[in-house]
């Protein structure tokens, strides 16, 4: 149990275990002792060490998935002296491990990952904080060195309940258990992360497909709380979430998606006050013609995400991310403001845009073309795809009537597990796919780097984060349309309207604040086995 300082508690569950697999070294004798399990305290024998000859001596660990922790070195030997230094490098990709910082945009934001150290004779050191799957070691000083283990140290939230969803398709289970430890791997210190080696903060527009996702899998934690509660006390209403406009407006969207889902009527009322003053705050800010008169971070007064920002689309997505809010703050009560929103920015809705996360925002927020939405979101499968905002990509498209959602989802995100993915990623284009490499391989002559060549926007190259908590929404998706499950008022009223595309067999497991529900999905047949108390339409 972790106890902070301002009296608040928190259960961690910290694992540790060895290299799966040394992928190259150079100048070490027996290496592979790594890879065996031992006694994680120093032992006084020295055989069954891995020994490193010298200065330039080095080794490239793979951990065999992403984990947010350290490494734990034990350090048995180091000849004619008491200390050595050593460089450490950890990467998300193979390729990022073996990078120098500046070398195709590596970098040690938000946490270090590439620095030297020291280490002692017969020492059991814990060595940086970030997010890696993949360890490069290399020895500094002209020494010979033994180490008797390097093990990896995760470090993940002690959740006392998790859902389990399982279907008939092996892919679609490897997206759903690939989402749910993404978003896992980002709740830490008690706060909901968007990345555990770069963003390892709350962003308040990010936090949204994650908190569904939380809400279905891990029911109601306090991470959750916690997070809208730090956004909350740390901004004004008459100033912008994270310095963005419309992530002040994804603060209201959370606060009602929270509470209806939950059954808090007590922290709605709570937060009351804050989320009328911040509908009021954006009302104030559109002009009667719609004009939007955002005044936000620079460069980000209007912003939905960053593959639409700075485009002539830009402007319709954020109007109907605003009108989005104003919708879900009406479904908890009356308010002037939000329909001063709605009539304002109406005029945004027909226009025809041709950015999938635009228009999947006009649909949600009203517009009524939903044979060409269909057509248009559908056009390409996973082109144009986004892991920020697939959940409402997908979540439009079944709205306007779409019936290719799961080939799109598979293609997406089966397209980052073919790759070697072990975590969803900040970003992903499938046409990244050509010619690329896996990530858990070095790229090979004519083969681009995946993870060292692409990237967009402010997160090109290897700043680029492998592991995005915004990511997991498409696990929301499939329980709430494919799986068909919508849980209001804690649990005391759930529907449950399954949409296969294609399934045969589903059997889901879903935490609630007041039991477990249970929908088995087998030869047609649909059957729900709900908590007492609770409605099942």
């Amino acid at each position: 149990m972790i106890i902070h300082s301002d009296g608040s508690k928190r259960e961690e569950l910290r694992q540790e275990w060895c290299p799966v697999r040394i992928m190259d070294s150079y100048n070490v004798d027996s290496s592979d002792e790594l890879l065996v399990s031992k006694p994680a305290s120093i032992s006084f024998q020295l055989d069954h060490c891995a020994q490193f000859n010298g200065a330039g001596s080095w080794i490239l660990l793979d951990f065999g998935k992403e984990l947010c922790g350290s490494v734990r070195i034990l350090t048995r030997a180091i000849n004619n002296n008491h200390t050595t230094k050593w460089r450490i490098t950890f990467g998300e990709s193979a390729s990022e491990a073996c990078s120098s910082i500046g070398e195709k945009n590596a970098t040690n934001d938000h946490s270090p990952r590439d620095f030297e150290m020291m280490t002692s004779n017969m020492s059991d050191q814990i060595i940086g904080q970030t997010g890696f799957r993949f360890v490069r070691l290399e020895l500094l000083e002209d020494v010979t060195v033994l180490i008797q283990s390097i093990f990896a140290v995760s470090v993940l939230p002690a959740l006392e309940r998790e859902a389990t969803i399982v279907t008939n398709d092996s892919l679609v289970n490897d997206i759903i258990n690939t989402a749910a430890y993404t978003l896992k791997l980002n709740f830490q210190n008690g706060y909901v992360w968007d990345g555990i080696k770069r963003d390892r903060l709350v962003w308040c527009g990010d936090l949204h497909p994650e908190i569904l996702t939380s809400l279905y899998i891990f029911g109601d934690t306090p991470n959750i709380q916690n997070s809208l509660d730090f956004l909350r006390e740390s901004t004004p209403a008459d100033q912008w979430v994270n310095g963005i406009p419309t992530y002040s407006a994804w603060w209201v969207i959370n606060l009602c998606d929270y509470c209806n889902i939950t059954g808090r009527p007590d922290y709605y009322t709570a937060n009351r006050d804050y989320a009328l003053k911040v509908m009021e705050h954006i009302n104030s800010c559109i002009a009667e013609d719609g004009t939007l008169l955002l005044d936000g971070n620079g460069s980000l007064s209007l912003f939905l995400d960053w593959s639409t920002h700075e485009t002539p689309d830009e402007p319709y997505g954020v109007a109907s991310q605003l009108r989005f809010a104003a919708m879900k703050f009406l479904e908890m009560e009356e308010n002037t403001d939000c329909r001063d929103i709605l009539r304002k920015l109406e005029c945004y809705l027909d226009h025809e845009t041709t950015r999938k996360p635009v228009r999947a925002f006009q649909v949600l927020a009203g517009r009524n073309h939903p044979e060409a939405d269909a057509a248009m979101l559908q056009a390409g499968g996973a082109k144009d795809m986004s892991t920020f905002l697939s959940y409402y990509i997908l979540s439009a498209t079944a709205s306007a009537g779409g019936t290719d959602m799961l080939d799109m989802l598979k293609s997406y995100y089966g397209g980052m597990l073919s790759r070697g993915a072990t975590s969803f990623w900040e970003d992903f284009d499938i046409e990244w796919l050509e010619g690329s490499s896996r990530i858990d391989e070095l790229p090979k002559p004519g083969e681009k780097d995946l993870h060292g060549d692409y990237g967009r926007y402010c997160y090109t190259q290897l700043r680029h984060s492998l592991c995005h908590g915004w990511s997991s929404g498409v696990l929301a998706f499939i329980i709430e349309y494919i799986v068909g499950i919508k849980i209001a008022d804690g649990g005391k009223i759930v529907t449950v309207q399954p949409h296969l595309l294609g399934l045969t067999d589903i059997d889901a497991t879903i935490p609630m604040s007041n039991g477990e529900l249970k929908v088995s999905i087998h030869d047609g047949q649909v059957n729900v086995t709900a908590p007492e108390g609770t409605k099942v339409n």
